[in-house]
């Protein structure tokens, strides 16, 4: 399900499904065209074109393909009783993030920090000004964490963000959050997740002992940054007596320019595989990395399927 689609759209595509028609004003949407033009799934009412109607064939593309998304976000919105108004505006990144703001509801509001510090680090696909600048998501943030207004000053908190299993097979630690905010990957794949990285490592410490008995991996980014953190973390995981496993990328990631995005961490190119520690890596991460630093290129986390690079290891 293309994750750029917005949950006005969803809404409309459920709508068609299910009674036939909408009204709704969405024909100017890319996907909305897609089904309406190409796949000729939909079509416009003779006499009321702005009226779309469903095809025969639609509801068996419903079935398949959009079904599963719009269920899992209105089952998310029944269980926190968002009202409906709010949700006329939230795309799939606002509402995966406040399912990622839901789990971990209880660490965000003992430590809450100004509107500002919390929009740039939580919505960090937006920035610092989106919450002030999109009122919906705002107050659905405030509904989900059971508070009335952000405070005006912030403290420098380390937040533990976790997503739960009931009887986790392994852990799997991400140096971002992007994976922590598809849910529904801990329950694909029977796994624990924990973001761990960045500054965010001290929080090795609180993994329970019982979850340093199972195969604890690590997912980040292929970049100097990103790989250094991972030893960092191996060293940390030695001394309390487990090992981690570091996730190679997937078939499908993406390798860009070290100067790409505003991208800070760059190889140290004069020194043997940029001064990573060479025993931390099996000699396939090892040829990768090497390759990586000879084009200058970094993957980046996100870009990677985790169920893939997940189920490789088995």
């Amino acid at each position: 399900m293309n994750r750029k689609i917005d949950w006005p759209v969803l809404k409309a595509l459920h709508t068609l499904y299910s009674s036939g028609q909408t009204a709704a004003k969405v024909q100017g949407d890319d996907f909305i065209k897609y089904l309406l033009l190409q796949l000729q799934l939909l079509d416009r009412k003779h006499g009321k074109p702005h009226i779309l109607v469903a095809a025969e064939q639609y509801a068996a593309y419903y079935q398949k393909h959009i079904a599963a998304t719009f269920d899992y976000y209105q089952n998310f919105f029944d269980k926190t009783a968002l009202s409906a108004d709010a949700r006329k505006t939230f795309s799939q990144q606002d509402i995966q993030t406040l399912m990622f703001i839901w789990e971990n509801r209880q660490e965000l509001a003992a430590k809450l920090t100004n509107i500002e510090d919390f929009s740039a680090k939580i919505f960090d696909f937006a920035g610092s000004k989106y919450l002030k600048q999109k009122g919906s998501v705002r107050n659905a943030v405030l509904q989900i964490l059971g508070v009335t207004d952000f405070p005006q000053n912030s403290k420098e908190f380390q937040w533990r963000f976790v997503v739960d299993y009931t009887h986790p097979e392994a852990v799997i630690l991400c140096e971002n959050r992007s994976f922590l905010k598809q849910p529904w990957l801990a329950s694909e794949l029977k796994v624990k997740l924990w973001q761990v990285g960045g500054n965010n490592i001290g929080i090795i410490n609180d993994i329970d002992h019982i979850d340093l008995q199972r195969p604890i991996y690590y997912s980040c980014d292929w970049d100097y940054d990103g790989l250094s953190i991972f030893s960092r973390i191996k060293a940390r995981l030695q001394v309390r007596g487990a090992g981690l496993t570091l996730l190679s990328p997937s078939s499908g990631h993406n390798r860009l320019p070290s100067g790409s995005f505003a991208h800070n961490s760059r190889w140290q190119m004069h020194k043997p595989l940029s001064g990573l520690i060479a025993a931390d890596f099996t000699p396939q991460q090892t040829d990768l990395i090497q390759e990586l630093i000879h084009t200058d290129h970094w993957i980046e986390e996100e870009s990677n399927d985790l169920a893939e690079m997940y189920r490789s290891l088995s």
